[in-house]
């Protein structure tokens, strides 16, 4: 524990730069042009769900461990992680709206954040029928990096293209844009039901000239507003690319500037990395834009598998713009975010946190986001302790549905002995995710290997005690990284240091 201990000590900062969320949301964003609906929804017990924009997957990170490596912390975020993952908070309520959001707390205590004594989720949910559900008339755009960098991974965006258009209506249309040797138009806009053709200008997506990606999307956002114009649905851009788009540069030339400008004239916009990993400050601006989702396709069956689930819900916005006050209870401090895209926060003079989501997306999944709670007595005995059925903190919050309606609620983090799935899978995603970038940023950063699997061998002990066959996969990249740790730090074919368990909250630890 006392391993542990110093540990968190030194990366609190950095638990907290990677779990923060940007508040600094230009005014003009809000005069967004709201979404030409075309559609209307079913509301059912068996609903969809909802989730922030930014980073949908840790793809590349699972990837770069399955390869033998040890990936760097700023290649996951924790709301990445969390999109991956169905984590349902019901109230006893349904919810009959668009967005509904719910409350629920718990004990806890976590590996590498010991002082915390209570994890609390925040639930997205969505009434909008499952069975039912129609997303709105889609104009995809597709801007194509096709540049000499492509060469080996032009043909995985070939064939996410067709999958695409798979899942295009008949009256949809597709548009593709180029960039390498020149950007330009390669496909104008065209209706899905013409599909030979559509395919045809696919295949013939050939390899030529550097990137100059700013190019690319300069043409794709231009031919999006023009087309958006007189299309009645909605206009999104899809950029393919392997290359790290500047996300630095804020002149009207830049990635981010054009990505922003287009939010305020409706236009949204997926990136998909395909062969580079986009790391936390790409899907931290992407997130603060309206509108904005990160994926990551490491291979055909993983970009299948993310279409054949996602493609209507990646498309559809649902809230816009949440502001997020949580106040914590009399002798608690807020101690850590986890699950919101961003890299900014306030704190109020009382304690509290503020926090904005610049977009909710629908999704087949109940989304969430976490807070961690601490005595506000720091190291010392908590003198505040919550009894069960009391909140440990309370959520103000406000946000715009779709079609700019202004919503308000109040949702209480009440303590529970019985935690619903949500937040006992979040108790898991949530020491994951911190124990994850406190391993990989000693490997990479401090060059601790005895330190780093020290970490990641109490993580492996803490994932072996649960069965939940959905975390199956996270079971399985936890003991994957562990054994290389093993190997790096000189445990390999010898008996490793055994945890023993915490008197107090039955976690591993050393």
């Amino acid at each position: 524990m006392p391993r542990l201990r110093l540990f968190s000590c030194l990366l609190t900062l950095a638990l907290f730069a990677w779990t923060s969320v940007s508040l600094a949301q230009d005014d003009d964003q809000r005069r967004r042009r709201p979404v030409k609906a075309s559609v209307s929804y079913d509301f059912a017990a068996e609903s969809l769900g909802a989730t922030p924009g930014g980073a949908q997957d840790i793809t590349f990170f699972r990837d770069r461990v399955s390869a033998g490596e040890v990936p760097h912390p700023n290649t996951m975020t924790p709301e990445g992680l969390f999109s991956e993952h169905d984590l349902p908070l019901p109230t006893g309520q349904r919810c009959t709206g668009l967005l509904c959001v719910t409350g629920q707390a718990m004990a806890a205590e976590l590996l590498v954040q010991p002082e915390v004594r209570y994890l609390a989720q925040l639930g997205f949910d969505s009434g909008i029928d499952a069975s039912t559900f129609k997303r709105d008339r889609l104009h995809l755009v597709a801007v194509v990096d096709k540049s000499g960098s492509m060469t080996g991974r032009i043909d995985l965006v070939k064939e996410s293209l067709i999958a695409a258009l798979d899942h295009l209506e008949p009256d949809d249309a597709i548009s593709i844009v180029l960039y390498g040797d020149r950007s330009h138009v390669h496909l104008e806009p065209t209706a899905a039901k013409n599909r030979d053709a559509i395919v045809r200008a696919i295949q013939q997506i050939a390899i030529s000239g550097s990137t100059n990606m700013e190019a690319g999307l300069t043409v794709g956002f231009a031919l999006a507003r023009q087309h958006a114009k007189d299309f009645h649905g909605i206009t999104r851009v899809m950029l393919f690319t392997d290359e790290r788009p500047n996300v630095g540069r804020t002149d009207a030339g830049s990635f981010m500037d054009m990505a922003q400008s287009a939010s305020k004239d409706g236009i949204g916009m997926t990136t998909i990395g395909v062969g580079i990993q986009f790391g936390a400050e790409l899907a931290t601006q992407i997130s603060s834009v309206r509108g904005g989702n990160l994926f990551f396709f490491a291979d055909v069956n993983n970009m299948k598998k993310v279409f054949a689930e996602d493609f209507d819900t990646l498309v559809t916005e649902l809230a816009f713009d949440v502001h997020l006050v949580i106040t914590p209870a009399k002798g608690l401090k807020i101690t850590g975010i986890y699950g919101i895209p961003g890299d900014m926060l306030k704190w109020t003079d009382a304690g509290a946190l503020e926090l904005t989501i610049a977009t909710l997306f629908l999704s087949r999944r109940k989304g969430a986001i976490y807070a961690a709670f601490a005595s506000a007595d720091g190291d010392a005995l908590p003198t505040t302790r919550v009894a069960i059925g009391n909140p440990v903190g309370h959520v103000n919050l406000r946000y715009s549905q779709r079609d700019s309606t202004p919503s308000a609620s109040q949702v209480d983090l009440v303590l529970s002995d019985s935690p619903a799935l949500g937040l006992a899978r979040g108790f898991y995603l949530v020491n994951q995710i911190t124990a994850l970038k406190a391993a990989t940023a000693l490997h990479h950063e401090k060059n601790d290997q005895d330190g780093a699997y020290k970490i990641m061998h109490a993580l492996g002990a803490l994932m072996r005690q649960d069965s939940d066959s959905t975390l199956a996969a996270e079971r399985e990249l936890v003991f994957k990284l562990e054994a290389h740790l093993a190997t790096l730090a000189g445990y390999q074919g010898e008996s490793t240091p055994t945890p023993h368990r915490d008197s107090i909250t039955g976690l591993p630890t050393f």
